[in-house]
């Protein structure tokens, strides 16, 4: 386990040297005269309290061969704050063999201060902690089609994460989240839309078990279930376009706190901090509507409605979070269509703004 540990820094240590997106870029793509090939670089500036000034750089390259009906896409990012924070990563999705096989995987490596408000539904505000989790991981995905629209696959996840800085007067230091994390699991998927970049009809559902265990080489032993439904519906010859997502998520024995359900961020519950609420289930349902107003650009409204709970015996409805917002869609490449997307939401908590690429589902 030192050596699998060793090997990542060292993957790790090259993605904060060179362009690994360039290497994987080149052993895919270069060799293939028929890859329609796309590729978008940005980088934003941002600042909070915590992290002081910081900057985000992503690149994004996205290539199809002629026979396959969805896109390959590889992510790479970095962020760097003044203080030093950093979070990098690569996360490679290729289709191969006439898009009949899928690969899929993610290298990260985080040194970010993050927030801990408690773990349930009814957290407090005033109860906020700083801490900086420090991790480095892996995830391994491979599935094939086993029908015209349905994929069965395989799954592996490994990470080694800690929690630094923390408060000694806060809530964390009655939990142990220090730890190796190793699980396997499977993934099934029946998947209809036109695009995986920016889907305008059909649907995806998405069904993902994982389970993480001391004889593979876990400090912890629980269990992680995902169901994921996006629907995509276009109105008036795709002038307005509907889409929502309906998601929801099981934890299931002794799971650490970086790995329960949460909300938030700039993909799920827009107008929530990202993990300010968590705990062992997650249910919400997210609706979006895009206007076109140009060739270029689109105006889309959203909302978000969901929660988290301890078990499913203490589901209820009476006290939803609800978060909504507008952004802008800034038309960067066609076919497919990659939109820059800046979304300002609201909560009854806080305020957001998110500038990034792709879309939140």
């Amino acid at each position: 386990m030192q050596k699998l540990i060793k090997t990542i820094y060292k993957l790790i240590n090259i993605t904060r040297k060179i362009s690994v997106s360039a290497v994987i870029f080149f052993f895919f793509v270069s060799s293939s005269h028929s890859a329609d090939v796309k590729n978008i670089i940005f980088a934003v500036p941002f600042y909070t309290p915590g992290t002081s000034a910081g900057l985000v750089l992503n690149d994004i390259i996205i290539f199809k061969e002629k026979e396959q009906k969805y896109n390959s896409n590889i992510n790479t990012f970095f962020m760097y704050t003044a203080k030093k924070q950093t979070v990098a990563g690569i996360m490679p999705k290729l289709y191969f063999d006439a898009g009949n096989y899928l690969f899929e995987s993610r290298l990260i490596y985080s040194n970010f201060k993050r927030k801990f408000y408690g773990i349930g539904n009814n957290s407090s505000e005033e109860s906020e902690e700083d801490y900086v989790k420090r991790s480095h991981g892996i995830y391994l995905g491979l599935s094939k089609k086993i029908f015209k629209d349905i994929s069965f696959g395989l799954q592996y996840d490994f990470s080694d994460t800690t929690m630094q800085d923390l408060d000694g007067n806060g809530q964390l230091r009655f939990y142990n989240n220090d730890g190796l994390l190793s699980g396997v699991g499977a993934t099934l998927s029946f998947d209809t839309r036109d695009s995986n970049i920016y889907p305008e009809a059909g649907c995806l559902l998405d069904f993902s078990y994982l389970l993480y265990n001391k004889n593979i080489g876990s400090d912890f032993n629980y269990s992680s279930v995902n169901v994921d439904f996006r629907n995509y519906i276009g109105l008036y010859g795709h002038e307005i376009l509907f889409s929502y997502q309906i998601f929801a998520g099981f934890i299931s024995g002794n799971a650490p706190v970086q790995s329960l359900c949460a909300v938030g961020g700039q993909n799920f519950l827009r107008g929530f901090y990202s993990g300010r609420y968590i705990d062992n289930i997650v249910a919400a349902v997210q609706p979006e509507i895009k206007f076109k107003i140009s060739k270029k650009i689109d105006i889309a409204v959203f909302t978000g409605i969901g929660n988290v709970y301890k078990n499913l015996e203490s589901i209820y409805l009476d006290k939803l979070k609800i978060a909504s917002g507008a952004g802008i869609r800034i038309r960067t490449k066609d076919s497919p269509r990659i939109n820059f997307r800046i979304d300002y939401a609201l909560s009854n908590e806080s305020k957001e703004i998110y500038f990034t690429l792709m879309e939140a589902f």
